[in-house]
């Protein structure tokens, strides 16, 4: 079941932290640019840190979790961490039957998440 609507993206950079806010349908149909808009905005932080909120997405497929997996990976090989915020209804209960919900970081809100990562001595230390 879908809803057919368009996903959104709003990149923004708050103290170090880079936010991804969500909005729509994350889905086969705009995962790769998810994947390609995230990443390059990774450089901008280093280590890079990166809240992605979902408060606002409708829908979420195996595409979009493919990428949450793969940005997760990219940011802790860099030394960084990445948390999610904001899961609700159908989201939420697609992380918790695949176990995603154990393998990610998640907080309920964005502005949790962005205070947890600026929070001095919390970020990791750069070790590039």
């Amino acid at each position: 079941m879908t809803s057919d609507q368009a996903l959104s993206i709003s990149l923004g950079l708050q103290g170090p932290c880079v936010i991804a806010r969500l909005t729509g349908d994350f889905d086969f149909g705009s995962a790769a640019e998810v994947r390609d808009r995230v990443t390059k905005a990774l450089d901008l932080t280093q280590p890079p840190l990166l809240v992605i909120d979902m408060q606002a997405v409708s829908v979420c497929d195996s595409s979009g979790l493919s990428v949450l997996v793969y940005l997760h990976k990219a940011v802790t090989a860099s030394g960084g961490k990445l948390l999610l915020s904001g899961l609700n209804g159908r989201c939420k209960h697609l992380f918790a039957i695949t176990a995603l919900d154990k393998f990610f970081d998640i907080r309920s809100t964005a502005e949790l998440a962005i205070a947890e990562l600026n929070e001095p001595g919390n970020s990791p230390p750069y070790t590039g």
